[in-house]
């Protein structure tokens, strides 16, 4: 997947705040339930100005302090939704993988 620019994914999270509404659907689009999911991983100031601005469709806030936590938050969302999914093992308890005493007689 290419690196989104800032502005799309402003756009993005503007259509999946306002236009899916994706805090309220029931069944949310897959992408706008993505975009919320890592938005809620953010740190808390910058999860918050994402949520306020994307709802308001406010891209580029006039308030430095809201400004600087979107642009924080964006470049955080960013790189997190870069990241590779890790693989996961499932594995069985220990109990589980020894032979029972009573099926070696």
């Amino acid at each position: 997947m290419r690196t989104l620019s800032r502005q799309e994914l402003a756009l993005m999270l503007v259509w999946a705040f306002r236009e899916q509404q994706v805090e309220t659907a029931l069944a949310p689009h897959t992408d706008a339930l993505t975009l919320y999911h890592n938005v809620m991983a953010l740190p808390v100031d910058e999860a918050a100005a994402i949520v306020s601005c994307a709802r308001m469709g406010n891209v580029a806030p006039s308030d430095p302090l809201l400004l600087a936590r979107w642009t924080r938050g964006l470049c955080l969302l960013r790189d997190l939704i870069q990241q590779p999914l890790c693989e996961l093992t499932i594995t069985k308890p220990e109990s589980e993988t020894r032979p029972h005493p009573a099926s070696a007689a």
